[in-house]
């Protein structure tokens, strides 16, 4: 829309004299949305408060004592449950508009402290070390039913970040425990298949239309961690020509997902992910023999990603 069509609609008869007053305001700018700016601080505000009283409680901690604490961030966290509850317009399949303006913080903020909490318990009394796995499962379970419960996308990222976390500390706790767990688990496997198995319980949620606009999260993550997945296989595995061929599958994917939720983001991270799998291919084929090839290769390399983004950076908001 141009600054010039509601007067054209105005003069056509398309629209009547108050539609158009009430449009014109806002095209000519005299009328603007904060909407998204006012989202952003009240989502910035949660996390500085949890993070605040957390580093208030940890600075504190002999002064104000390890139950007043523990007591105070569980009561604030009742409050803010109790809060979502009272207001809650009731489970739909479909997107459910929040029934008050601070609905979604306040429930992100009372997902935020029970994570506190669980953080506090396990910092201070190590009550969690024998039973990581199980406290991560049951965080996960909870977040799940949150964010469905009360449509909260930010809640759904907790979900699926702790569900993650599960599948990781299942491998092998006591490597865990002892600062070993990165250096000789077999993580990126479990990437992949993480990311693989909960991309199909998506397509089947979205399949029987129950919260669609939850796709595009979980597609996120889930491409996301199975490229991270497969790109640290190709550089730690021997067989790294099946991880090549992964990434490549997966950047088929991305593509395809691409243009089927008009996102430039997926497309870009099939540009990068095809990008690693290609120089990498290349420096254990042709570089080897031709070492100057590198410098040609690194400048059309630049080029091309400088390209990609100038060409395709709208391509989805024009194709739309």
């Amino acid at each position: 829309m141009t600054r010039e069509t509601p007067q054209e609609l105005f003069d056509k008869g398309f629209i009547s004299e108050d539609q158009f007053k009430r449009i014109d305001v806002i095209t000519s700018g005299k009328v603007i949305s904060v909407f998204y700016e006012l989202r952003t601080v009240l989502y910035l505000g949660v996390m500085l408060f949890t993070t605040g009283a957390g580093l208030l409680i940890y600075q504190n901690i002999g002064n104000l004592g390890h139950i007043v604490s523990i007591t105070l961030l569980a009561l604030l966290m009742f409050v803010a449950f109790w809060y979502v509850v009272k207001h809650e317009m009731g489970y739909s399949h479909s997107r459910v508009q929040s029934p008050t303006p601070y609905y979604d913080y306040v429930l992100l903020l009372g997902c935020l402290l029970f994570i506190s909490i669980q953080g506090y318990l396990q910092f201070q009394y190590g009550a969690l070390y024998e039973h990581l796995g199980w406290s991560t499962l049951i965080t996960a379970a909870f977040f799940f039913y949150a964010a469905y419960r009360f449509d909260h996308l930010g809640v759904l990222s907790l979900a699926i970040t702790a569900l993650a976390s599960f599948w990781s500390i299942t491998i092998s706790p006591q490597k865990w425990y002892s600062g070993e767990f990165f250096t000789s688990s077999d993580l990126h496997n479990t990437a992949l298949v993480f990311s693989v198995v909960v991309g199909a319980i998506t397509f089947f949620l979205d399949y029987k239309s129950i919260k669609t606009h939850f796709t595009f999260t979980y597609l996120n993550f889930c491409v996301l961690i199975f490229f991270v997945g497969a790109v640290v296989g190709l550089f730690m595995e021997t067989w790294w020509l099946m991880y090549i061929l992964l990434i490549y599958a997966g950047c088929f994917f991305a593509w395809y997902m691409a243009r089927q939720k008009k996102s430039f983001l997926f497309l870009l991270y099939a540009f990068l992910a095809g990008y690693y799998a290609t120089t990498y291919l290349l420096a254990e084929t042709v570089f080897e023999a031709e070492p100057m090839l590198w410098f040609y290769y690194s400048i059309l390399s630049c080029g091309g990603f400088i390209y990609f983004v100038i060409r395709y950076k709208n391509f989805f908001k024009k194709a739309a």
